[in-house]
């Protein structure tokens, strides 16, 4: 049996290079219309969404360098969404810095073998430092160099920021009624907004106490990176807490090729599951 394994890491690699060169020409031109204009903040949902995808597509093939530069840039992201930053010219040439960060991080991915945490690390402590001091500046909690969120200085007022990427995690049951099933439908195309729903629906199931879940993919063609990083959540959360049982309805041909040439195909029976194929 040849080892596929190469491969699966190649092609998620492949994904996220593809991801990154999109969601920074956005960041790119998004943050230059900020420094025009720095009380204009018309841009700043599409910002956030993309450092918020880029840091989901890091995490899926573990290039922890660009997880930590994305995650502060999304902080600050945040600090100006709820008025509690203003941008100024300097500000807007630090975040640019970061843009240029992840491209190097992004293209050094390229080479097989590369440490990125060593040839970055240096790099991505000094980034997330200079977003710290925006941050601290107007009293936004900071980023450690790790990623981590950590508490402002004593004299800073934190604003209560929720957490952007919210982990799959157990929530209690809300009552204690027998076991049920229940289904839910993925959409034609899986990204981003298709996944937290998908994310939230999925939880929602668990608190009420759901037995199983069905995950009908019939439809489902293509998806994006997030949409990948939900399809390996999912499994992960089963296996870490043991409930609920998951079981797929259906499985288009397209999305059966997508889920072995990723290495998903493993995490879940696929046999008896394909949806019919169109004669």
């Amino acid at each position: 049996m040849s080892d596929t394994t190469g491969l699966e890491d190649s092609s998620l690699e492949e994904l996220f290079r593809s991801e990154v060169e999109s969601h920074l020409e956005v960041l790119g031109a998004a943050l230059l219309d900020l420094e025009q204009a720095p009380g204009d903040p018309s841009r700043v949902d599409e910002m956030m969404r993309a450092a918020h995808s880029i840091k989901g597509a890091a995490r899926v093939v573990r290039v922890e360098a660009a997880v930590r530069v994305a995650h502060v840039m999304e902080d600050c992201f945040l600090g100006v969404q709820d008025g509690a930053l203003t941008l100024s010219p300097t500000d807007v040439d630090v975040l640019l810095r970061g843009v240029d960060l992840l491209g190097k991080i992004s293209e050094a991915t390229r080479t097989p073998g590369e440490d990125l945490s060593s040839r970055f690390d240096e790099a991505v402590r000094s980034f997330v430092l200079e977003v710290n001091a925006i941050l601290a500046s107007r009293g936004r909690p900071l980023t450690t160099p790790s990623g981590l969120a950590s508490s402002p200085p004593r004299e800073a007022v934190a604003a209560d920021v929720p957490a952007p990427d919210p982990p799959l995690v157990m929530p209690p049951a809300e009552a204690t009624t027998m076991p049920v099933a229940t289904t839910i439908a993925f959409p034609g195309y899986l990204d981003a907004g298709a996944a937290e729903e998908i994310r939230l629906r999925f939880l929602s199931a668990v608190g009420r106490g759901c037995d199983a879940v069905r995950l009908d993919l019939r439809a489902t063609k293509d998806l994006d990176v997030q949409g990948l990083a939900l399809l390996a959540a999912l499994p992960r959360h089963v296996a870490r807490h043991g409930r609920p049982r998951l079981r797929m309805a259906g499985v288009s041909a397209e999305m059966e090729a997508v889920l072995r040439v990723t290495g998903l195909g493993g995490a879940f029976d696929l046999r008896g599951v394909q949806a019919p194929r169109d004669s």
